[in-house]
């Protein structure tokens, strides 16, 4: 039989276009840290090309289970040897979140051995103090936290040259037994930006750690989360990072003190020496209508005493040294020029302060007229922020009604959006630029903390 083979003729198959691999890196650029490990298995060619550490140096590891970000993270000990910043966000350990203990009274346990059927209370692995953990854990055979510290301090000590950006937010993994403190401390000197918070933990818990971060990271610009921060830490920051720009400050837990806090004079330390342009002040008892009113008279003191010609020598450049404000020559040029009305404007505390966040759920709230007194306090804002609630206020002025607290609403929100229409009026700058500026959250739902204060002052039933 008679074949025709004229229509058998091979198809070529279609091959890879031919491209510089700078074109191919930038493409592979807008893939995410997953699906470039996936598409490096495609060929050799992409796999090669993939390796390059110029596509890991700016890594974010974002919504993985704890088994996943340990795998990445052993991948990114191979492939990125300089990396600039690290994201760890919304990552979460199932093991973790539905794992409980018993835990069973401690003289019975020391004296008589558990039987069977013998009722136990459980409570979640998390709820446990730190040793406790630890034992658990270890009982468990769960070795995932060992393994997250030892490539962390792999990533972190071959990176800790390039590394400037540091950012762990928003997990789930209980990261108090790993070891990231000592990455920071050990290998994070060039760091510029460091952001802890809400890892289902009380962040920096001690103000050693805050003090040792201070110490061994002398180039961090913005600090942010809720941390141990005491006066004297504060004080440690303000002359340790003299390019800080971005701080917050909340009150912690102290195991034998209790809640501590940044005081009255430590935040005027902080406004007083500092270049800080970001704010974020959460749920301070140091700021209240009294607190910031005496400030803002402080600034005032300071202003009236450096342009008032009778106190301010014109004729020497030199402060004497029995001017009450001598010890701050060196941080305030305005001290030594008083001629310069500008640079007198700019040195006086609160006026480095640009975005101001404020939030008020447990501590003293403030009115109208401490509203007035922070604007003067800071007057070069360009954003503020504000978040509360009914409960806050409630708790703290007997009789109020919602009726009352609407009204106040729209008292303090008419008065700041005059005022930032006042300071930037609209052949200066966009109309909408002054209402932007101004975020006001007076209906914030109500904190864990809020609904046990409320369960304590309940008076009991008759």
């Amino acid at each position: 039989m008679e074949m025709d083979t004229t229509d058998l003729t091979p198809v070529a198959k279609p091959s890879m276009p031919v491209m510089p691999e700078n074109i191919w890196l930038d493409i592979f650029g807008y893939l995410a840290l997953e699906e470039k490990f996936k598409v490096s298995s495609t060929c050799r060619t992409w796999h090669r090309i993939l390796a390059d550490p110029s596509l890991y140096t700016h890594i974010t590891l974002d919504r993985m289970e704890f088994n996943t970000l340990v795998l990445c993270m052993h991948q990114l000990c191979r492939l990125a040897p300089r990396i600039r910043s690290f994201c760890i966000s919304n990552c979460y350990s199932s093991f973790i979140s539905k794992t409980t203990v018993p835990v069973q009274n401690t003289a019975i346990m020391h004296h008589f051995p558990p039987q069977p059927g013998m009722h136990s209370l459980y409570s979640r692995i998390t709820s446990l103090t730190l040793p406790r953990r630890r034992e658990e854990y270890r009982k468990l055979g769960f070795t995932l936290h060992q393994e997250f510290s030892r490539a962390l301090v792999v990533l972190m000590e071959q990176s800790q040259e390039s590394i400037k950006r540091l950012e762990i937010l928003d997990n789930f993994l209980d990261l108090e037994m790993t070891e990231l403190i000592f990455c920071i401390v050990r290998y994070g000197r060039h760091l510029e930006h460091l952001l802890y918070d809400n890892n289902n933990d009380g962040g920096f818990v001690a103000p050693e750690i805050v003090s040792a971060i201070t110490a061994a990271c002398p180039n961090i610009q913005s600090f942010c989360g809720k941390h141990a921060i005491s006066d004297t830490v504060l004080r440690r920051m303000i002359t340790g990072w003299v390019d800080l720009k971005f701080v917050t400050l909340s009150p912690y837990q102290s195991a034998t003190m209790g809640t501590k806090a940044v005081s009255l004079e430590g935040l005027w330390s902080l406004l007083e020496c500092s270049k800080v342009e970001r704010l974020e002040l959460l749920d301070l008892d140091c700021i209240s209508n009294e607190n910031v009113r005496t400030l803002m008279y402080r600034v005032k003191n300071l202003q009236s005493m450096t342009l008032d010609p009778a106190t301010s020598p014109t004729a020497s450049p030199a402060v004497s040294s029995s001017h009450p404000f001598a010890h701050l020559a060196s941080r305030f040029p305005s001290l030594a020029d008083p001629q310069s009305s500008l640079s007198s404007a700019r040195a006086l505390p609160g006026a480095s302060v640009r975005h101001l966040a404020l939030t008020k759920y447990t501590s003293t709230p403030l009115t109208l007229p401490g509203f007035g007194a922070l604007l003067k306090l800071f007057p070069n804002l360009e954003s503020l922020k504000f978040t509360t609630n009914f409960f806050t206020y409630d708790h703290q002025f007997q009789g109020l009604t919602k009726d009352i607290y609407e009204e106040e609403i729209i008292l303090v929100e008419n008065m700041i959006r005059e005022e930032m229409s006042d300071r930037w009026p609209s052949s200066l700058s966009s109309p909408d630029r002054a209402s932007a500026s101004w975020i006001g959250e007076w209906h914030a739902p109500v904190t864990e903390e809020q609904r046990l204060r409320v369960n304590i002052m309940r008076p009991p039933p008759v």
